[in-house]
């Protein structure tokens, strides 16, 4: 929405609402009036910034315009270099205004509408120097492959979603050899520690999660009714507990909702 101002704002049809200002407050009208006018004045200048590529558009049937330069009521040029002057600034404006829309579009192609536009490597051009070292082919084809190299690391950085593509013909072995193999279970304990600290990062995330257990004869009873609880002396204590855990289970809703702005508002 901060990106694209012109998205009209989208409301449930169900939705109504009446207005504040009330026949006692309706005194500033023409005040409250123009200010919409200048919001929406500024809105359309703000999508006009963002958008250079977008055409000048009217509803106006009648609406019409003349050229300044050859007007009846214009002066006679004095100077002859006037009207190329006038056709480079138009040619520079267009081309800024080409240039600013690419600039702003960095995803769109390179189109280019003559066919015979080709170019030639400045390395192996015929007109090249002989290369005084034998290195400097090597050392290019090796800057080449680094700068390959970090176009594809800067795209699955900015892409995390695309799964890892490897070579069918690839393999590993085990780091881990006989030799190494001593330290087995320090090595099983380090790597037990790990997945537990990685289902306590997911339980942290997602604290809306429930607790889950796969053993059947696990069981809990409640601290407050077991047999062996002693009795309270003062009978606010029920009530203080009651709030408590109410307040446990508002927190636990509002740590979910932080954790998930895209969910909706509910109310009952």
């Amino acid at each position: 929405d901060y990106a694209h101002p012109e998205k009209p704002v989208e409301v449930d049809t169900t939705a109504f609402g009446r207005s504040y200002f009330g026949p006692e407050q309706n005194k500033d009208a023409e005040e409250r009036a123009a200010a919409l006018a200048d919001a929406m004045a500024l809105k359309k200048l703000a999508v006009d910034y963002s958008h250079p590529e977008s055409g000048i558009t009217t509803t106006d049937a009648t609406a019409f315009g003349r050229n300044y330069f050859s007007r009846p009521s214009a002066e006679e040029y004095e100077e002859e270099d006037v009207d190329a002057d006038r056709d480079d600034i138009l040619e520079d404006m267009a081309a800024l205004k080409k240039l600013a829309s690419d600039f702003a579009h960095p995803e769109r192609p390179v189109e280019t509408t003559d066919a015979t536009v080709f170019g030639r490597n400045y390395f192996n051009r015929a007109s090249a120097p002989d290369t005084e070292e034998e290195d400097i082919d090597a050392e290019r084809d090796d800057v080449l492959e680094d700068v390959l190299a970090l176009k594809k690391l800067a795209s699955d950085y900015a892409h995390p979603e695309k799964p890892v593509e490897v070579d069918t013909t690839a393999f590993g072995r085990s780091y881990f050899g006989p030799e190494q193999n001593k330290d087995a279970e320090e090595r099983a304990a380090a790597l037990a520690d790990a997945m537990a600290l990685k289902k306590l990062a997911v339980d942290y995330s997602h604290p809306e999660s429930g607790i889950t257990t796969t053993d059947a004869t696990a069981f809990g009873r409640n601290y407050f009714s077991r047999p062996s609880a002693e009795e309270y002396e003062e009978e606010d204590v029920d009530a203080d507990r009651d709030d408590i855990l109410e307040d446990m289970a508002a927190l636990k809703k509002l740590a979910s909702d932080f954790a998930h702005p895209e969910r909706p508002v509910e109310t009952t």
